[in-house]
């Protein structure tokens, strides 16, 4: 299978080369909130510049790559800023694991989502309005209900997030249309303060996130997306019975908990069902699953219960979910974008350790095969002695299997060693 490089973008990637002169320092209770409440006594790349820029109420896209951190970005500044910070999350599983953390730490956090019991729900808007939540999570749904709304302007709103800002350009329209309101929303509440998060935009991804929310000189921060910790591997198989067969050897050879994804319910069905004949402790999402069935699925696997989650890649499982001990994300099918299976795949390693990105199991002549074939290779600009070699492909017999294999030990993404770039 050749690789070819992909091509240009139609728009360059803006000029993030010009970092700041100062160094951003925070205020001395910000750095106690840091330390006392969430644990952390230093930041990662891009922390410190995000989160001061929060604290000053100035509008921020930041693109940072998977267990960044990109959530604190928002937590710490909710402590200090006045109002309430309000937080617009894709999934109902993301919103519930950014809310249960908050709660560990003591942080009262309202969330609105259909998952929700009405009265959970009547008890939330009550708190709401008495002002005594400093963070609510919302579907971008809720937007559209005149109470949230009317709610939300009798208070102040410190700041509002986009959580996974790639949704609104990349799956808007498909995934969740709502998203597209968002900027009608932010005049309604007078145009407060805003943060967009996500771990992947493109020039043309930057651009229409900036449209889409009516901010259309939105500073960028960007850290990159190289990932150091992360193995990729691809395995071509022949048929559906030795997909299964290498994913099998596959989980056999890694360690730790892992995710699984496929592209359709069928094969989340049939590949859940073969793990489980062949003594694997797994647990299986997706969007057909009853709501309680899903929330407990998710327990079992955030409380190490169940080893292996089977998920189907269009509900978008572990987006944002905070379990860094992800040792192993494996594709039985490939997603229908390259920057689709980054999101993915970077759900791996969060802790930092080395992660296991594959085997991706493509099928001969598959769209996924195409679609990894278009990637370019993942190299590092201003290698040092000692650093990880750039990637070299090739058609060799599989690390998990006797099938013909492209087969990579790259590191995910493009570095940026010389910290967090702003840009206009």
């Amino acid at each position: 299978m050749p690789i070819r490089e992909s091509p240009q973008p139609a728009h360059p990637l803006p000029d993030l080369s010009h970092a700041p002169a100062k160094r951003a320092t925070l205020p001395a209770a910000v750095r106690r909130s840091l330390r006392d409440m969430f644990g952390i006594d230093h930041l990662r790349e891009g922390q410190l510049e995000v989160i001061t820029r929060a604290l000053a109420g100035e509008d921020t896209l930041a693109i940072m790559p998977t267990g960044a951190g990109k959530s604190l970005c928002y937590q710490l500044p909710a402590l200090h800023r006045k109002g309430t910070t309000v937080v617009v999350s894709p999934l109902i599983s993301l919103m519930k694991d950014q809310a249960d953390k908050l709660g560990e730490i003591g942080v009262v956090a309202e969330q609105l989502n259909s998952a929700q019991r009405q009265r959970e729900q009547d008890a939330s808007m009550e708190r709401l309005r008495d002002a005594s939540s400093p963070v609510v999570f919302a579907t971008p749904e809720r937007l559209a209900d005149p109470e949230f709304i009317e709610t939300l302007q009798s208070q102040r709103v410190a700041l509002f997030v986009v959580d996974e800002a790639h949704c609104i350009s990349q799956w808007g329209h498909d995934f969740r249309p709502a998203f597209l309101e968002i900027g009608t929303a932010l005049r309604t509440l007078g145009q407060p303060p805003l943060l967009a998060l996500t771990a992947t935009a493109t020039a043309d991804v930057i651009d229409d996130i900036r449209h889409q929310l009516g901010r259309p000189g939105m500073p960028v921060v960007n850290t990159g997306m190289y990932r150091p910790n992360l193995r990729l591997q691809v395995v071509q198989a022949t048929s559906e019975e030795e997909k299964l067969e290498r994913l099998l050897e596959a989980l056999g050879t890694v360690e730790g908990v892992g995710i699984v994804y496929t592209a359709t319910l069928k094969a989340c069905t049939r590949v859940y069902e073969q793990l489980l004949a062949a003594g694997h402790q797994a647990a299986c999402y997706h969007g057909r699953l009853p709501t309680g069935e899903r929330r407990a699925n998710q327990d079992r696997f955030m409380d190490g219960e169940a080893r292996v989650m089977v998920a189907t890649t269009t509900n978008a499982f572990g987006m944002g979910i905070d379990k860094p001990d992800i040792r192993f994300v494996l594709h039985y099918q490939v997603p229908g974008t390259l920057e689709s299976y980054y999101q993915e795949a970077g759900r791996a390693g969060r802790d930092g350790e080395m992660a296991d990105c594959g085997p991706a199991l493509l099928s001969q002549g598959s769209a996924g095969a195409a679609i990894l074939s278009r990637a370019p290779l993942p190299q590092r600009r201003g290698s040092r002695a000692g650093a990880p070699r750039p990637a070299r492909f090739s058609r060799r017999r599989s690390d998990v299997g006797d099938g013909p294999a492209l087969c990579s030990a790259a590191t995910v993404g493009q570095p940026h060693r010389s910290g967090a770039r702003v840009a206009a």
